[in-house]
């Protein structure tokens, strides 16, 4: 009886942390790591990379942009605790708002699986979903680790990933990236291994890229639009097919949708016919 008691009170003092807790989610994978682990009741605020899922999203308050975090804004919603990366700022504007009470975690910014797997848990702890939090990060653990075997039989493509950012326009997706860290998680080459970090995307970039397969990774639905990128069009693995237009958040979050990324990606892969060939038209180029 007393293990059942003991039981029930950490349960209800669990229950009744929750219901006073109001977290501010800074940071689009993290916030869909609170929802997708069952904690949605708790955000009080979402900032503007947020939009996952947007049936939670659309009922929240909006605190601005991760690096350009407002004071006021965020403390005005009554928060116990803003969750963040380390990407977040201003630093100045950090510091006021934990020194105004409230808790400030910034958690490290995630490239590869071992990380995404471990922010996952780590957020759980923060918003008491332990359970829950293991649960998913085995499941995700899981279909991963499926999907990486299946990419083993396949060549190592060189797959082109470009960012459509609205006002920030189209970027190239290059090294010590998002972008280049989802591919090298599937065993894949970057077809622009001479770009470092996301630059703006080019006729001639483009053109030089001939890659086996093409990711366009959207931070909006719409946001791309292939007839403004003839020279993208017309490249062999646009044209055969091997593309794919995807949620940038989902992409290149490294957050609970990351199997589906994985997925994404691992689909439009070519097999290895199709690479030979392409490889064959850019030596006879």
């Amino acid at each position: 009886m007393r293990l059942i008691a003991t039981l029930f009170f950490a349960f209800a003092m669990t229950t009744a942390q929750a219901e006073e807790s109001r977290v501010i989610s800074a940071d689009g994978a993290i916030t869909e790591t609170i929802v997708a682990l069952g904690a949605g009741a708790q955000l009080a605020g979402v900032d503007t990379t947020s939009h996952y899922p947007p049936e939670v999203i659309a009922e929240l308050p909006k605190v601005g942009y991760l690096r350009a975090l407002p004071v006021e804004g965020i403390l005005s919603l009554k928060p116990t605790r803003l969750i963040t990366t380390e990407e977040a700022g201003p630093e100045q504007t950090l510091e006021q708002i934990a020194a105004a009470g409230v808790d400030v975690v910034r958690l490290p910014v995630v490239r590869d699986v071992t990380s995404a797997l471990a922010r996952i848990r780590r957020v759980g702890e923060l918003v008491g979903q332990q359970d829950e939090a293991k649960r998913l990060t085995r499941d995700i653990a899981e279909e991963v680790d499926t999907l990486k075997q299946s990419m083993v039989q396949k060549p190592p493509a060189r797959v082109l990933i470009l960012l459509a950012a609205g006002d920030h326009g189209v970027m190239l997706g290059g090294k010590d990236t998002a972008a280049d860290a989802l591919l090298l998680s599937l065993g894949l080459q970057s077809a622009l291994p001479d770009v470092t970090g996301f630059k703006p995307a080019s006729r001639e970039a483009l053109l030089a890229s001939n890659p086996d397969a093409i990711v366009i990774a959207e931070a909006r639905p719409g946001q791309f639009r292939p007839e403004q990128w003839p020279e993208l069009t017309q490249l062999r693995a646009w044209r055969q097919g091997n593309r794919v237009t995807a949620n940038a958040m989902m992409l290149l979050g490294f957050g609970p949708r990351l199997a589906e990324a994985f997925q994404t990606v691992a689909a439009i892969v070519p097999d290895e016919t199709v690479i030979s060939d392409a490889a064959s038209e850019t030596h006879a180029h």
